[in-house]
């Protein structure tokens, strides 16, 4: 058995439980690719060497409340990694994210050791990132009191602009969670007006406050509210694109549930799972249909067709 892969793992796992309230055994044998056994082993080294751990059934280990041991030791990688980390931080656009990772890091860097902080001041000026972070690194400086109210589990008062409308309306809510999706950020909350679940757009969202009235219900986990998605709900599409230009739909065709792609002659047909609305699949596909064309379904090129004629006659050929 190799001893220092074992104290390192040991290491590690300790760690583990440190930076979290409980973790379950099948956590730690997905994060340590290992066996339950080996697992068992390395929480009883943690024990033999005067770590309190407990153990709640059915739940999974935490280290009792009050022992605590800073981290002795960065690797180069780890200090180079961070460092990394908050020149990237630096740019980001949401203040708020800013602001509070600028505070966590100083802590962090606090429990350096003299040669990891001099290894840090050496790199400072070997690396400069002057952009701005895109789109969708951007959280709207609203997700504080969304979080807050998923935690606490209070309802939000938020005031909301509809794609098709330009006055905000009021709705109560119940946040569960924020997802990343076809470029924009989005809070999926059961909506007490609609008396059902509902994706809200952050950057539509103009105010927000936290309510006082207290959940009606439990949630589950976003995941797996957004992987119960009905058949209803998610259109396949076909489309197909010429070959030799089918790489311009490489970097968002994911946003649209793109799953796989066959070869057909000089074409390639593509498949997507789509759950978002289909206009705007169509209104993205729209800067291929020079070169690609929508198989099925059949009222999708319907609509691209009417948007295209739609188009045109708004404009006069000179």
């Amino acid at each position: 058995m190799d001893i220092t892969k074992r104290f390192d793992r040991i290491l590690q796992l300790f760690f583990i439980l440190q930076s979290k309230s409980v973790v379950t055994i099948e956590e730690l044998e997905k994060r340590f690719d290992t066996s339950r056994r080996t697992i068992y082993r390395d929480l009883k080294a943690l024990e033999t060497a005067g770590v309190p751990l407990s153990n709640a059934a059915g739940a999974g280990y935490s280290i009792v409340e009050g022992y605590r041991i800073q981290p002795s030791r960065f690797s180069q990688e780890e200090t180079l990694s961070l460092m990394i980390a908050e020149k990237i931080m630096q740019q980001h656009e949401t203040e708020l994210v800013k602001q509070h990772f600028e505070t966590a890091l100083i802590k962090i860097k606090g429990s350096f050791q003299v040669q990891q902080k001099n290894i840090l001041g050496s790199l400072e000026d070997k690396l400069q990132v002057s952009a701005k972070l895109n789109a969708p690194d951007y959280l709207p400086d609203v997700i504080n009191v969304l979080l807050k109210s998923t935690v606490e589990k209070l309802q939000a008062d938020l005031s909301y602009i509809k794609s098709s409308e330009t006055a905000a309306t009021e709705r109560s809510v119940e946040p569960v969670g924020l997802f990343y999706e076809s470029n924009c950020w989005y809070l999926l909350a059961y909506c007490h007006l609609r008396k059902e679940y509902r994706n809200f757009r952050l950057d539509r969202i103009k105010k927000v406050k936290l309510s006082l009235v207290h959940f009606t219900m439990e949630h589950l986990p976003v995941d797996q509210l957004r992987a119960g998605l009905s058949p209803e709900q998610i259109i396949r599409i076909t489309i197909k694109v010429e070959r030799s230009l089918a790489h311009y739909l490489f970097w968002e065709r994911q946003n649209f549930g793109y799953t796989r792609e066959e070869p057909e002659g000089d074409a390639v047909l593509m498949y997507f799972d789509c759950a978002v609305h289909t206009t705007s699949f169509v209104r993205w596909f729209l800067k291929y249909a020079d070169f690609a064309e929508i198989v099925e379904p059949a009222d999708l090129e319907t609509e691209l067709t009417d948007i295209l004629l739609k188009a045109a006659g708004k404009r006069t050929i000179k």
